[in-house]
């Protein structure tokens, strides 16, 4: 596919933002932006859609800024690596918001710059689809439903993950002009740009649904073989994991339609959604650090797992005390755990001390809290040989949607979600509908098998009940460059009590 030079954005007719004063020094070859006719050929469509996959899910899995969600206990960080420890360190601290010379490096900038930069293309290949003389005709079969569906994916898996982390966004769609599209009035709120997410699934689910076609005429993701049920599954667990992660409050859990979580889950995920870990999908910072994704920084030796989670799992052992006292360097290795992915999932590190984080704890913003003897190990093997698949949405994942789907409406058939992983995998007594620790138990199985998978969905968890320490920012604001840019007024988040969002 011919490619060309950009500078942060789309360097094209349909370009979305652009911010060339800032970004002058990043130029770069984006193997994600074609050139412009091969919009229009047939054979090259696959390959642009793949192009959109690629650009979400290297932002999804970037290490920025997933290191900074070890704000929410699950793991912990050696290194205020990108800029994160406006997230992490104690007290909290505001999130820098501000013009940068290396905005790569500003820990709330990743995402937005990630995820927007297939917005413009997302919605060129939306557009060129509605046309009514398109025709996407491949070895004697019409693909074009299929296009229309993973386009509207794409879209809802960008946006969708922009209205997750961030406060407020600019919703450019396809009814847009990028020449006259107005920032100011097209700001929407989270709520907004997630029911814009929604909708866009809800449109994917209907074409699939309808579409005689059963396999796909190309993979879009490596090592994922999308057919009609697998596709229909991957949009509606997605759907189901962006309606109950959303919510920034308790509040706004409680609001959260359990109901159509419980539908849309329903339909979701029976086996887990992997991905090879080949080159050029495994994370990319921005326009840089290629290759820099969350669980490769356990292989770094940059994070590791945190002491909450350990005394979680074993909370009747010593070793396992929490928090980590003050003055004592080492607490040994964990004997008494029932829970058999102990063993399975981590690794117990016996010269700890040796890490080079663990005398940080004097630095201010760091502290005992970062200390743990427990390497998290699921998927250090494929990671460290370049080769194999890694978890991105287990079927646990979705399958504790339904279970809190059910609890939360009052309704039977909970535990045996639970238990699928409770039981087969931890080796725990099995829980029982009539448990009146059923949603601790149910939160429990989130922690320790589907939160440490993709790091975010840790602190999506913990905010939403209320968990996060105060002072932690809920959301990130729109970048300041954006922001000046737009003559829009520069904000931030985090730092005292109450300054949360």
């Amino acid at each position: 596919m011919k490619k060309i030079i950009y500078t942060l954005f789309i360097a094209m007719a349909f370009v979305m933002f652009s911010c060339e004063d800032t970004f002058d020094s990043l130029d770069v070859r984006n193997e994600n932006q074609p050139n412009i006719e091969d919009l229009y050929i047939p054979e090259e469509f696959y390959a642009l859609l793949k192009n959109g996959y690629n650009t979400w899910y290297n932002g999804a899995i970037a290490a920025s800024p997933s290191i900074g969600f070890c704000n929410a206990d699950l793991f912990s960080s050696g290194t205020a690596g990108w800029g994160s420890g406006t997230m992490w360190y104690r007290p909290r601290q505001p999130l820098f918001n501000d013009e940068h010379p290396d905005p790569v490096i500003v820990i709330n900038f990743g995402a937005w710059y990630n995820f927007y930069s297939g917005i413009g293309t997302v919605v060129k290949l939306s557009q060129i689809l509605n046309d009514p003389d398109y025709e996407l005709v491949l070895n004697g079969t019409n693909y074009l439903p299929r296009a229309k569906a993973h386009v509207a994916i794409i879209q809802a898996l960008l946006y969708g993950n922009i209205a997750l982390l961030y406060d407020k966004a600019y919703l450019f769609t396809d009814e847009h002009d990028a020449l006259t599209f107005d920032y100011v009035a097209n700001t929407k709120s989270y709520k907004e740009v997630m029911d814009y997410a929604i909708s866009k699934l809800d449109e994917a689910i209907a074409l699939i649904e309808n579409d005689p076609v059963d396999e796909d005429y190309q993979a879009v993701i490596p090592g994922v073989n999308f057919n009609k049920t697998t596709l229909l599954q991957f949009a509606n667990s997605m759907a189901a994991r962006f309606l109950v992660q959303n919510a920034r409050t308790t509040a706004e859990n409680e609001q959260t339609d359990w109901a159509k979580v419980e539908q849309y889950a329903s339909k979701g995920f029976q086996q887990d959604f992997n991905v090879l870990y080949e080159e050029g999908w495994r994370g990319k910072v921005m326009t840089r650090d290629e290759g820099a994704n969350y669980l490769g920084l356990y292989n770094w030796g940059w994070i590791r797992a945190n002491q909450w989670l350990i005394n979680q799992m074993a909370p009747e052992d010593p070793a396992a005390q929490y928090p980590w006292p003050e003055g004592v360097n080492r607490l040994g290795e964990v004997t008494n755990c029932p829970d058999a992915r102990l063993e399975k999932y981590f690794k117990w590190d016996e010269i700890s001390d040796q890490w080079w984080g663990w005398s940080r704890v004097t630095r201010a913003g760091y502290g005992y809290f970062i200390r743990c003897e427990y390497k998290y190990w699921r998927y250090y093997d494929v990671i460290d040989a370049g080769e194999g698949y890694i978890g991105h949405f287990l079927k646990a994942e979705n399958d504790l949607y339904l279970a809190e789907a059910k609890l939360r409406q009052g309704k039977a058939g909970a535990a045996e979600f639970i238990n699928n992983t409770r039981v087969a995998a931890g080796e725990l007594p099995a829980a029982t509908d009539g448990d009146s620790d059923l949603m601790e138990k149910m939160f429990y199985e989130r922690y320790v098998e589907c939160d440490l998978v993709w790091a975010h969905l840790g602190f999506f968890d913990k905010r939403r009940q209320g968990l996060l320490l105060p002072g932690t920012a809920y959301h990130f604001p729109i970048p300041a460059p954006e922001l000046n840019r737009h003559g829009q007024p520069v904000y931030t988040f985090g730092g005292a009590p109450g300054s949360e969002m």
